[in-house]
């Protein structure tokens, strides 16, 4: 019987050891980033980075008219290293997003946003 109650005990101390000492995970908080430019005509963009990929590109077109957004799909990688997407505009343009940090975005990265080959006025800058 003491022997039964020595193991019942180192049982429990180990489990109440193993509760105190081993870590656990915290949910995963997603990496959500903002990526605010000007696109050829002038028009306000934001890209948006989620967890390791740009997922969208919203075009502020004007006042008078809703905005457009272009769900973006990884495509492939430059000759400098830098990741492109491509989207569609309201089914009638291409899309393409480079993301200049070469995959690496943080706030401050900067991402170069084309609609049918007009690239941006002013390149959308990173941020939370």
């Amino acid at each position: 019987m003491s022997k039964l109650v020595v193991a019942l005990v180192a049982t429990f101390v180990l489990l109440l050891l193993g509760t105190i000492f081993i870590p656990v995970p915290f949910a995963h908080a997603a990496m959500v980033l903002y990526c605010d430019g000007l696109d050829a005509g002038g028009n306000p963009y934001t890209a948006t980075y989620v967890d390791g990929l740009f997922t969208q590109v919203r075009f502020d077109r004007s006042p008078d008219l809703p905005p457009v957004v272009s769900e973006l799909t990884y495509d492939t990688v430059n000759e400098q290293g830098q990741p492109i997407y491509r989207g569609g505009y309201l089914g009638a343009a291409d899309v393409v997003l480079i993301d200049l940090s070469g995959g690496n975005v943080q706030p401050g990265s900067e991402v170069s946003v084309a609609v049918d080959n007009n690239w941006n006025v002013e390149r959308g800058i990173c941020g939370v």
